[in-house]
């Protein structure tokens, strides 16, 4: 068995000058006379952040990584625990093989030794005793005070002063319903209520006044792009291109035999997602 050099050292007393006795006498008394020491204790684990050049047992490294020395490269390698360390969830694009553990974090690849990236995470799944079902975590809530004051890209947020789901996206929170350029209408007696209700929106109009109080007819054709798409229409309808403004020297034309009436009309808030 090869002996590994340490830092102890071994202390010996003299032996009285008077001593008389046999072989095995003379190594009792130097045995007696000896002590082992050491300049950092008994502790048999090397600390610090510098890899020690030779084997003096276990090192821990920053105080949390363990490290072992390899007698065929001489150097410290990290110490592999994975026998015995408790598995928490799987990871990897295939279908775990087993439970436990059930809870398993389902990506776009599986990671090697050669390629250790598992690829981008596609979502949790838990094992149900039969088969692996997706889940979803519940999101924050509570009132507008209480938004998260440095939220993340896609952070979301679900108001209950407003009762709606919101997330923070191109450095504004907005509704997740809808995407840019959707328009609906609300009802609320004031417009700022309207907007507040409704995060990431806005008042339809809000940079062109000539939209602003108009009936929203269907576009059927492009409007200046190259090549131009023309839907059909019926007779005595013209073609009109999206955001196209008209009617403003055009009334109603009545049909005095009908016996049909316009219905009264209410104004509602047109907002439109940005």
């Amino acid at each position: 068995m090869a002996l590994k050099p340490t830092n102890l050292y071994i202390q010996m007393a003299q032996l009285p000058a008077t001593f008389k006795g046999s072989p095995q006498e003379f190594a009792a008394e130097l045995v007696r006379r000896m002590q082992i020491l050491s300049p950092n204790g008994t502790n048999f684990i090397f600390i610090g952040d510098v890899e020690p050049t030779s084997n003096v047992g276990p090192w821990l490294r920053g105080g949390t990584q363990w490290w072992v020395w390899n007698d065929d490269i001489k150097r410290y390698v990290p110490l592999d625990i994975s026998q015995s360390e408790t598995r928490w969830y799987w990871i990897g694009a295939s279908t775990p093989p087993s439970t436990p553990p059930y809870l398993w974090l389902r990506t776009t690849g599986n990671p090697t030794d050669q390629n250790p990236s598992p690829g981008s995470a596609v979502g949790w799944y838990e094992f149900d005793g039969v088969n692996w079902v997706p889940f979803n975590s519940i999101v924050s809530f509570g009132p507008t005070a209480s938004r998260p004051s440095t939220p993340t890209d896609f952070q979301q947020f679900y108001d209950t002063d407003l009762g709606v789901l919101i997330w923070w996206e191109r450095a504004a929170w907005r509704t997740v319903s809808g995407v840019p350029g959707d328009v609906k209408f609300v009802i609320f007696e004031t417009l700022s209520d309207a907007l507040r209700f409704n995060p990431g929106w806005a008042v339809f109009g809000e940079t062109n006044q000539s939209f602003r109080g108009r009936l929203i007819s269907q576009a059927t054709q492009d409007s200046g792009a190259t090549p131009e798409t023309v839907l059909s229409v019926g007779p005595n309808i013209t073609p009109r291109g999206a955001l196209e403004t008209f009617g403003e020297d055009h009334g109603v034309t009545v049909n005095d035999a009908s016996t049909l009436r316009y219905p009264a009309q209410i104004a509602m808030w047109t907002l439109v997602k940005t």
